[in-house]
């Protein structure tokens, strides 16, 4: 895969797709929440809790951060997972009231909030990057393993690039905040109708770039 290569996917997915419109919430520490409990479950499971949280007025870090552990484990139950979460969710909390709140969080650079980020219980990476570009608009690329499959298969039968190096091409290349996460989003919605585990080639906005499709298309030639 070459740099070039990816504003002409981020163009031709959004053709194919349309905008997103990602993320869905009220504010900002719905989005760290969600992030959360998003992790290993589909988006509308964790939507379900969010939503279970909100009807009881639980779902902002002051309330979270007291909240009694077996509710809360109660209440997120859809998310799947709900004893880790539930404890990944009260220490986010926790974490976010002591750092003054989400304003005073977004008065940090961004390194050293995807630093700090990193050091709390659960935030992999990935959360972290979701967190960073989603709920403080910061022009970082998240990169799981739909955008792994995507452009693995672009680039074939090139070896992928490291984590690193794909994070940094999508960030050099695609250089804000909003366009990062419309390329993050559509890139989940192009996997979840077209590229998925077996791939829809003949659907697909990007076969004739991808590698795949191509070697594919020889195969059964």
């Amino acid at each position: 895969m070459r740099r070039r290569t990816i504003p002409a996917v981020f163009d031709a997915l959004l053709a194919q797709h349309g905008p997103q419109g990602w993320w869905p919430a009220e504010d900002r520490f719905e989005i760290m929440a969600g992030a959360v409990l998003v992790q290993r479950t589909a988006w509308r499971n964790a939507a379900q809790a969010i939503q279970r949280l909100k009807a009881r007025g639980a779902l902002a870090a002051e309330q979270l951060a007291a909240v009694d552990s077996t509710f809360l484990e109660t209440m997120i139950k859809p998310a799947g997972f709900f004893r880790v979460k539930a404890a990944r969710l009260k220490a986010l909390a926790r974490f976010v009231v002591a750092s003054g709140g989400v304003d005073a969080l977004s008065r940090q650079a961004t390194p050293s909030l995807r630093t700090t980020l990193l050091s709390q219980q659960g935030i992999g990476p990935e959360t972290a990057d979701a967190i960073l570009g989603y709920a403080f608009e910061r022009p970082v690329f998240v990169v799981d393993a739909y955008a792994r499959r995507l452009f693995e298969r672009l680039g074939s039968p090139d070896p992928l690039p490291s984590d690193f190096d794909l994070k940094a091409d999508c960030e050099a290349e695609i250089s804000t905040a909003t366009n990062l996460n419309e390329l993050h989003a559509l890139i989940v919605a192009h996997s979840q109708r077209c590229c998925a585990a077996v791939p829809d080639c003949a659907r697909c906005s990007l076969r004739l770039r991808c590698g795949y499709a191509a070697a594919a298309a020889r195969c059964s030639a």
